[in-house]
């Protein structure tokens, strides 16, 4: 979301309610490669989440020769890769297309999915308009509170890592690591890392 603070807008918080997400809820959708149903990869997931933080780093590996001095000469850079985090709470998500499946808004269902399961490995897709780096270039899912269609993002990514916690008298959260190796070409007028 944006605030005004004397004048000058400012980013805040981990989503826009004011554009194309006025509930604050992301979709995400987790699709397994390795079990094929007539030839389209199996969704574990499609469902929502309140993402209470979302975090994006862009990480490369380098290399530096030096000459008989200790001076470096020449330096390279490789395996560049972008990291997502997400951290938030796992919704009913009361919607036909919902994975489990379910049409309800009960607790047994946001238990059922919390209880969704999935490994790293997988691919993530996540529906958030408003940050095109971790939007998915592929048909964003969408979900009850998030029906935003905008496919017009970056994002390709795959799990690394996974955490689903339940914690007395707190929220129960996921948090999802996600990597996608990236191509950057340095010249020319294309600069984005898609």
């Amino acid at each position: 979301m944006a605030k005004l603070s004397r004048g000058t807008p400012i980013t805040y918080g981990s989503i826009d309610k004011n554009s194309n997400n006025p509930t604050g809820v992301i979709a995400i959708e987790i699709l397994d490669d390795s079990v094929l149903v007539s030839g389209s990869p199996t969704v574990r997931f499609r469902g929502e989440m309140y993402a209470s933080e979302v975090k994006l780093s862009y990480d490369a590996d380098t290399n530096q020769a030096t000459d008989s001095f200790g001076e470096v000469i020449s330096h390279c850079t490789y395996n560049q890769r972008k990291t997502l985090n997400l951290t938030g709470v796992i919704l009913s998500n009361n919607l036909s297309a919902s994975i489990p499946a379910g049409l309800s808004s009960t607790i047994a269902k946001a238990n059922e999915m919390f209880a969704a399961p999935f490994s790293a490995g997988m691919r993530l897709n996540v529906n958030f308009t408003e940050w095109y780096e971790v939007n998915s270039e592929s048909t964003p899912p969408i979900s009850e509170n998030n029906q935003s269609t905008q496919s017009e993002g970056f994002g390709n990514y795959t799990i690394t890592s996974a955490e689903k916690t339940r914690s007395s008298g707190n929220y129960a959260e996921w948090t999802i690591s996600a990597i996608e190796y990236l191509s950057v070409d340095h010249g020319g007028d294309d600069t984005t890392a898609d």
